[in-house]
């Protein structure tokens, strides 16, 4: 009686198990679509980018004023950390990095192959893999490739966790995702390879649709 009573124990732990994973899972899917959403009725969006990076021992922190416009425009000012005042410039009609280097006799521009280490984060990162369209791709990539994925709330904001045992971006096995309750859209995100935190983006004062053109996107 009490082999059999251990044995339906076990079946019932594994079906809750089961249960709440799913349950999980669907509660991210939903959360995801509902941004999805709310992004495709976003036109272009400006606020203060915080950004840090680790590779290796290597850490980089920066501020930078940062502007998008879709279908992929992307400028960026650095405001404080490494290079400041360096601008970039992301064109997407000609796939091309316009880099501006800061010095004494004003701006001295370049462009650049978006894969080139100068136009790029110490992990490698593009201009354009910081934008909120972007991590909302990297989550729904996460999840096909079979990430458990937990809903949190924490103040103000929605937080999908996301985990897996295999990597599944890059070197990234685990990421939350901040969602803002009161704009439907991720406006922080952190990445994690084995414990160790290689990437986190936080949006600061971000307004939407404010009327940007391809203007706002030349040096």
């Amino acid at each position: 009686m009490r082999r059999v009573f251990i044995i339906m124990l076990s079946f019932l732990i594994i079906f809750i198990f089961i249960f709440v994973s799913a349950n999980a899972s669907e509660q991210c899917s939903s959360i995801l679509k509902q941004c999805i959403s709310r992004w495709e009725n976003v036109k272009d969006y400006q606020c203060v980018l915080d950004a840090y990076n680790r590779k290796g021992d290597e850490e980089d922190k920066r501020v930078y004023e940062y502007k998008f416009m879709k279908p992929n425009f992307v400028y960026m000012k650095v405001l404080e950390g490494k290079s400041k005042k360096a601008k970039v410039y992301y064109n997407p009609e000609t796939g091309k990095v316009r880099g501006c280097k800061h010095t004494f006799l004003g701006y001295i521009c370049l462009n650049f192959d978006p894969s080139n280490p100068k136009v790029t984060s110490i992990r490698g990162a593009k201009v354009y893999e910081s934008t909120i369209g972007f991590i909302l791709d990297q989550v729904s990539q996460a999840l096909s490739k079979g990430a458990s994925c937990q809903v949190e709330q924490k103040g103000e904001f929605i937080v999908m966790h996301l985990k897996s045992s295999e990597p599944f971006v890059e070197d990234v096995n685990e990421m939350m995702v901040y969602v803002d309750k009161k704009i439907g859209l991720p406006v922080k995100w952190e990445k994690y390879s084995n414990g160790v935190l290689v990437n986190m983006l936080v949006l600061k004062d971000v307004k939407f649709n404010v009327g940007l053109t391809k203007e706002d996107f030349k040096p």
